[in-house]
């Protein structure tokens, strides 16, 4: 039978015993139906992951002891930052659900010209916390004891973090991702619906990025960047021979 995992934000050490956060009490108790002595998994930001017993059930509330801590897999040898272009509805929650499955370091949202969607104050706020979720919801499911950093938009242009292995995906670029160097930090930068308009592009590439034409179709603003993670985690990352 497989152990259920959640991610909560405490500490977690051996024999620790401590109340879960509402939603997590909340989906073992209401939802799943969990009786006191379930057996769990737990993690946190710090990558660390315990056995744990559930030992107290109520209508509202939970309660918890670690065990042993769970030898998890690393994360993967490269680092890779994600510039995602803002999109409406399930297609965020796509892209974010997907990149967190394929080990993405850290998600730094944008605004652009061709962004559909304009966030801002509390509506922003309520987004974020619900593409949190989906981060930590992707996490707990794939096995990742880590969850990436999701960064509030800003506007493009923003400064290549790593030139050289910043990559701005164009349709209309000469080179191809076989022209790009082994790095440790990847960053990609992915357009909205429509796309980067042509002068964000040259933008992009007077701040340090590098064009990059992705394979011979144009893919969805949801499929492009999880489509090239998969990519570099294949060329120099932890899929590295998974084909095999």
């Amino acid at each position: 039978m497989r152990i259920s995992r959640f991610f909560v934000d405490h500490p977690l050490a051996q024999d620790l015993r401590f109340e879960l956060p509402d939603d997590v009490a909340h989906h073992l108790v209401r939802v799943l139906r969990s009786p006191a002595g379930t057996r769990l998994r737990l993690f946190n930001m710090d990558g660390v992951e315990f056995e744990a017993t559930l030992c107290e059930v109520a209508k509202r509330s939970a309660s918890v002891i670690c065990k042993a801590p769970v030898e998890t897999a690393p994360e993967s040898p490269i680092r890779t930052t994600l510039y995602q272009a803002l999109s409406k509805g399930e297609r965020m929650d796509y892209a974010i659900q997907k990149s967190t499955e394929l080990g993405v370091s850290r998600i730094q949202l944008l605004n652009t010209q061709r962004v559909d969607v304009r966030l801002g104050g509390d509506r922003l706020e309520k987004r974020m916390q619900h593409w949190r979720r989906v981060a930590i919801a992707a996490a707990e499911q794939c096995g990742r004891a880590s969850v990436p950093e999701l960064l509030p938009p800003v506007d493009w242009p923003v400064p290549a973090p790593h030139p050289g292995a910043s990559l701005i995906l164009d349709p209309d670029a000469r080179n191809g991702l076989g022209t790009i160097a082994a790095a440790e930090d990847f960053a990609i930068a992915v357009g909205p619906e429509g796309g980067f308009g042509e002068n964000e592009v040259h933008q992009g590439l007077d701040q340090g990025w590098t064009g990059i034409r992705f394979g011979p179709r144009i893919l969805r603003t949801e499929t492009a960047g999880p489509a090239m993670l998969a990519a570099l985690q294949s060329r120099w990352g932890d899929l590295q021979g998974a084909l095999i």
